[in-house]
């Protein structure tokens, strides 16, 4: 891991708070995405997936709501969250604060992109032709990039009962 987490309060080590987060992430493939624009706000569901940096990966198509929303306005809000096994009780989710861009666009890139995502889901884009397209940002479909910037991470079995840790995450 190349990132850390820096709790506001309380005494919860990066450590620990990396396993909880890194647990929560890998037992997930689905996140919800919250965005603004013009229209007002707007929420979708995607399968996703993440690096070792805290970029979590995602595609979609340019035309979304949400695909629009990013272009015009990078700011973006994700949860994922596990499903308790009794209502109101163990909870664990993680609510995560960051922007939005083609993964072309970004630092990491297409390619290191595209290889986390299918690493995650190997049989996406098995098509040389599909790959090249996202890779080039040709198409009407786009790998996407979220680059998580802080979070609010709930884990009733790790820290407690409704212990709510908000983090900054440091690169």
């Amino acid at each position: 891991m190349s990132y850390r987490l820096d709790a506001q309060a309380g005494n919860h080590t990066d450590e620990a708070l990396r396993a909880s987060l890194e647990e929560l992430l890998a037992d997930n493939t689905l996140f919800s995405l919250a965005t603004a624009g013009p229209g007002g706000a707007h929420i979708n569901t995607a399968f996703f997936a993440h690096d070792g940096e805290l970029n979590l990966y995602f595609v979609s198509e340019r035309s979304t709501q949400h695909s629009r929303n990013t272009a015009s306005d990078p700011r973006a809000a994700a949860t994922v969250m596990h499903q308790p096994p009794k209502y109101g009780e163990h909870l664990q989710g993680v609510q995560l604060f960051g922007v939005v861009h083609e993964a072309r666009d970004t630092e990491a890139g297409a390619s290191a992109a595209l290889a986390c995502y299918q690493g995650r889901f190997p049989t996406f884009a098995q098509d040389t032709a599909a790959q090249q397209r996202l890779l080039t940002g040709e198409g009407a479909l786009a790998l996407y990039g979220f680059r998580v910037e802080s979070l609010t991470l709930l884990d009733e079995p790790r820290f407690g009962r409704r212990v709510y840790i908000k983090a900054a995450v440091v690169r």
